[in-house]
């Protein structure tokens, strides 16, 4: 019923605080580093996935599979070009198809004292330059557009950061398609999983600027 449909919109920054350049090194080059590192997790669908702490199983999906979200009628639903030129395509890929991957995805969900409920949902998959872009089909008329876009604040010999005055900003914004009746719950179970896979995906760029050589 059309009327009970509303919309939602969340919105999720961290901020990744650039270490000092080792020696030798300039800004630019610690804003390289970091750059890489973080986009090296944001443009592998597995890896964000799985970030996500109620995701139990992921399996990717061919383009024609039948379960496959439909990117061509979800899209403009949320006013999103599907051949939209800042699309990152693998090699050989049909520009009009958007370079989206398709994913099958099992989450475990807390429902109340101590129980819980497996959900079984589709989502479509792209990265694109400024981070990656997610279309979801969470089923009972639930759709889902998630944006992820990675930016760069401060200026290089700027004051207040280690790494010479540029901070990355991982900036995801989302907009939810549901049934009134679910909202409530779909956005608390969003905005708590998601705010742990900020924190998750902080601690893996972390992770990788020690291994290159950086301090925390």
């Amino acid at each position: 019923m059309a009327f009970l449909q509303t919309t939602l919109k969340s919105g999720y920054i961290t901020d990744l605080i650039l270490p000092r350049p080792l020696e030798g090194q300039t800004p630019d080059e610690v804003l390289k580093a970091g750059l890489d590192a973080i986009f090296a997790s944001v443009h592998t669908p597995n890896t964000m996935i799985t970030l996500n702490p109620l995701v139990h199983e992921v399996k990717q999906l061919s383009p024609s599979d039948p379960k496959a979200v439909d990117v061509m009628s979800v899209a403009p639903i949320f006013g999103l070009a599907v051949d939209a030129p800042y699309a990152v395509l693998r090699d050989g890929e049909n520009p009009a198809l958007g370079g989206f991957q398709q994913f099958e995805i099992l989450d475990k969900l807390n429902v109340m004292f101590g129980y819980t409920t497996d959900l079984t949902y589709f989502s479509a998959i792209r990265a694109t330059k400024m981070g990656m872009e997610a279309l979801t089909n969470a089923g009972s008329g639930v759709v889902i557009y998630g944006r992820w876009e990675i930016k760069v604040s401060g200026s290089p010999g700027g004051e207040g950061t280690s790494g010479g005055g540029q901070v990355i900003n991982l900036i995801e914004r989302n907009e939810i398609k549901t049934n009134v009746l679910l909202s409530w719950y779909i956005k608390a179970s969003l905005d708590k999983s998601h705010r742990e896979t900020h924190r998750r995906l902080k601690e893996k760029w972390l992770s990788a600027m020690r291994d290159a050589g950086y301090k925390s």
